[in-house]
């Protein structure tokens, strides 16, 4: 059995663009891909992704995708054993290395997928969609309820955020302060980068970061999936008076499971299997209410 997270968001059109149907969406991509395989792989910059239309959806159906980040030639792994060493993987011209993940787009507004050690994010099926059909989707973060109350409580006293950004034209909407700080930061040919701004451990104790500077970064905990790949804010904690952090990457709004795996592909779940239990969780939230009580940007500027 692998263990997986089933990772939850909330879609939404982008604005000033057409709206976002998923099942018509998936039907176009699945007429074009029969029509031409190679439209099912997108490449810029080094990095590769391709999607497979699992269903279309329609109804009150999710549309259903696989998402596969893969290695090029100066990227892939090589195997190793004790008595040779280190040798190529045989694979052929045509193939690649490559780590999955499984999406359900559901008409009312959600999505979800199971995430891995390995697993790429959705945000490569929104960047996939635009380069690819010039479709426009965001996909913003669903966190537990319990990660906004201790936010809430450190408003204020924020000592330090430590950061992990991907290059913001892989993101849907633009960005502002970080798009314009990233060449800066970054230069113009990485394509991911971490930082950490904040007060510095040595620093003085009752000193915080900037209300202006904090406003901005928690709108990009709540607004910035696509760009946002890591987030650790850390404060003093007003009702405890205590040091607390809270890691946006881990406080996700998510459903643990195990899956049954491929026996010709230990390492890979079984595509019914996987589908079902993410179906499975949207409805048992769903059903007790969970969405409801757990937002992203409303919950995070709450008064």
């Amino acid at each position: 059995m692998l263990k997986r997270k089933l990772v939850f968001y909330r879609w939404a059109s982008v604005a000033s663009r057409n709206t976002f149907e998923p099942s018509v969406v998936a039907e176009r991509l699945a007429q074009e891909i029969a029509a031409d395989r190679e439209y099912q792989m997108v490449e810029k910059d080094g990095v590769i992704t391709a999607v497979e239309v699992v269903d279309a959806g329609g109804g009150r159906e999710p549309a259903k995708f696989r998402v596969l980040s893969l290695r090029g030639v100066e990227d892939r792994p090589f195997k190793w054993d004790p008595n040779s060493s280190i040798g190529p993987l045989s694979l052929l011209a045509d193939e690649y290395p490559a780590d999955a993940t499984h999406v359900s787009i559901w008409p009312d507004g959600y999505c979800a997928h199971d995430m891995g050690r390995y697993s790429p994010r959705v945000s490569r099926l929104s960047f996939f969609l635009r380069q690819r059909m010039l479709e426009y989707v965001q996909f913003d973060p669903l966190y537990n309820e319990d990660a906004f109350r201790r936010l809430e409580e450190m408003k204020g006293q924020f000592r330090s955020f430590d950061l992990a950004m991907t290059k913001p034209e892989y993101a849907t909407r633009d960005r502002g302060t970080f798009g314009r700080l990233w060449p800066a930061v970054a230069g113009e040919e990485l394509p991911s980068v971490r930082v950490t701004l904040g007060m510095g451990r040595y620093g003085p104790k009752d000193r915080f970061i900037d209300q202006d500077l904090e406003d901005e970064l928690l709108e990009l905990a709540a607004n910035a999936s696509d760009l946002l790949t890591g987030m650790v804010v850390r404060g003093r904690n007003r009702r405890t008076n205590r040091a607390d952090q809270v890691n946006l990457l881990t406080e996700r709004l998510a459903a643990e499971v195990e899956l049954p795996h491929r026996t010709d592909i230990p390492s890979a779940p079984r595509v019914d299997s996987v589908f079902f239990e993410l179906d499975q969780a949207y409805k048992d939230f769903r059903q007790r209410g969970v969405f409801e009580a757990t937002s992203t940007a409303e919950l995070m500027h709450k008064e």
